[in-house]
């Protein structure tokens, strides 16, 4: 087990050509403007959206502006580090959060008011929806093949994860939501085995079939809405429904972060659109999940320190308590990958086992990459990739499912 004194320092916006800089530089700002076209806020909100893009990169980091907001407190303590550095100083994990945090501050999105808890980036979520419902109809077919007793659970299992890794493709923060965005047709999700940098995968299922027991819960560190939700709620309707576990939980942002991260509103409206859907194998499946969801099988919690610029080696107390409980935490996603391993500088080939040896449960990290940071490789595979496909750490295109029992 690595000591936290030997640990490298974390990726850094100061980076000159990283992805980390070309974030602050161009992708926030991106974001931002594209919040503004997308959603009908008063002038004076869209200054203040625009007066946020402006004060990138040089301005200097402050304690938020946003009387009554419920996590004032605890950014308080979490921004200290950061006060009056300037956003180029920032580490990448830091910038992103904050800047999120910002755009909610400039959008008034805890203040009474018009845009009180508008969601900066609902339209995104909706075309996100309605743009996978395609690709949503073929899971809930292959689900039902995966839910029935005659398919063998390890091949229920390995088919079904399989699928909900490549499913984090579907990310509106790197690709919008339209017609021909990754999410709207599923075989432009799938990836060839050839794309998996690392598969742990039959070590995960056989340590998830060990033995039915209803007292098992397998949480979730949800990432994304839309299809990956989908692809989220279709696996833990394969855990509950073949009684691998009691309970299942999502853990998702206590608010919109990352254009298309979940909160817990997400989960519910996602349900709710399957049950309404006109196709029955759609509307079934939902009804399904709105049981989980009354018998508390399936259960939603959020948490600041999900938005917070912080390691999961910092996790409080109360969550690392309630995780210590589980059978599994099952980790989605670029930006809680980059939580598990403090996105830091490890050279590629560390070992992914003794990176996350400090984690309070088994975890099985299910993530399509789209930064730098990268722990597990094979001694010699990160160079092969880089000089076959140069931008293979952020293009989206190869996945890892890495697994430390």
């Amino acid at each position: 087990m690595f000591q936290r004194c030997h640990y490298p320092p974390p990726f850094s916006c100061s980076e000159p050509g990283s992805f980390a800089e070309h974030t602050l530089l161009v992708r926030l700002p991106e974001i931002a403007r594209r919040v503004i076209e997308e959603n009908d806020f008063s002038g004076w909100i869209n200054r203040r959206i625009m007066a946020l893009v402006e004060e990138m990169p040089e301005g200097q980091i402050r304690l938020f502006n946003d009387p009554g907001a419920p996590d004032l407190d605890y950014w308080a303590v979490h921004l200290a580090p950061w006060l009056g550095k300037s956003w180029r100083e920032l580490s990448f994990l830091a910038c992103e959060m904050i800047f999120y945090r910002r755009m909610l501050e400039a959008t008034r999105y805890f203040q009474p008011g018009d845009t009180y808890l508008v969601d900066p980036y609902g339209l995104q979520k909706r075309l996100g929806y309605n743009t996978s419902r395609l690709g949503a109809k073929e899971l809930v077919q292959r689900s039902g093949q995966w839910r029935d007793a005659s398919t063998p659970v390890e091949d229920a299992l390995y088919e079904a994860i399989d699928a909900n890794l490549w499913a984090n493709r579907a990310d509106l923060s790197i690709w919008p939501a339209s017609e021909d965005s990754p999410g709207a047709l599923p075989n432009r999700l799938h990836q060839a085995d050839e794309y998996l940098l690392v598969n742990d995968l039959d070590r995960a299922v056989q340590w998830i079939s060990s033995g039915k027991d209803v007292r098992k819960e397998i949480h979730f560190l949800i990432d994304n809405a839309g299809f990956e939700l989908i692809h989220d709620l279709a696996l833990a309707d394969v855990l509950l429904g073949r009684q691998l576990v009691g309970r299942v939980i999502f853990h998702v942002k206590a608010y919109p972060m990352f254009v298309s991260d979940a909160i817990e509103g997400d989960v519910v409206q996602t349900v709710l659109n399957l049950c309404g859907e006109a196709e029955q194998e759609l509307s079934t499946f939902g009804r399904r999940l709105e049981d989980y969801l009354a018998g508390n099988r399936l259960q939603v919690m959020s948490d600041f320190f999900w938005s917070a610029p912080l390691p999961c080696w910092d996790m409080p107390a109360h969550l690392k308590a309630l995780l210590s409980k589980s059978w599994l935490v099952i980790s989605k996603g670029d930006a809680n990958y980059r939580r598990l391993t403090g996105d830091c500088h490890w050279s590629e080939d560390t070992s992914f086992q003794e990176v996350v040896e400090y984690f309070p449960a088994p975890v099985l990290a299910l993530r399509v990459a789209k930064s730098e940071v990268m722990v597990g490789l094979q001694p010699g595979q990160a160079s092969t990739l880089s000089a076959r496909d140069p931008t293979w750490k952020t293009n989206g295109r190869w996945g890892l499912i890495q697994f430390r029992g």
